[in-house]
């Protein structure tokens, strides 16, 4: 009997959805709170606005400035990777797998545990 829940309890793991993609696909959205290694770097993505495509662009926009990329989810791992074409070190640090926390129409939180601990990434819709 207890492996039977043992067992029960760790597909649960691999079941429970929450995909971000239904959502992060509506329309545009900005950094709401970026902190990296701890650090709280919010003001350095001030006035960029993300646009994810269905296809899996990625487009970050601030003033003129255009910069693309791509992303992908990964609904088993709740993962979505972003992968952005820039040498901008704020931008960059953007470029990483990320876990997804909760994903609403208008909040997606994001937290990174695996290449550097403590990056945590919350963008909301405009």
């Amino acid at each position: 009997m207890i492996l039977y829940f043992a067992a029960c309890t760790g597909i649960n793991n691999y079941t429970t959805s929450i995909a971000a993609t239904p959502h992060v696909i509506k329309g545009t959205w900005k950094v709401n709170h970026f902190t990296s290694t701890g650090t709280d770097e919010t003001s350095q993505l001030n006035g960029y606005n993300l646009t994810f495509s269905p296809s899996g662009k990625i487009t970050a926009k601030k003033d003129s400035e255009i910069i693309t990329g791509n992303w992908s989810e990964d609904e088993i791992e709740k993962r979505i990777t972003i992968s952005l074409d820039t040498k901008d070190p704020a931008l960059e640090k953007l470029n990483h797998y990320w876990d997804i926390s909760t994903a609403t129409d208008n909040t997606i939180q994001l937290k990174n545990t695996e290449n550097t601990p403590g990056d945590r990434l919350q963008i909301t819709s405009l």
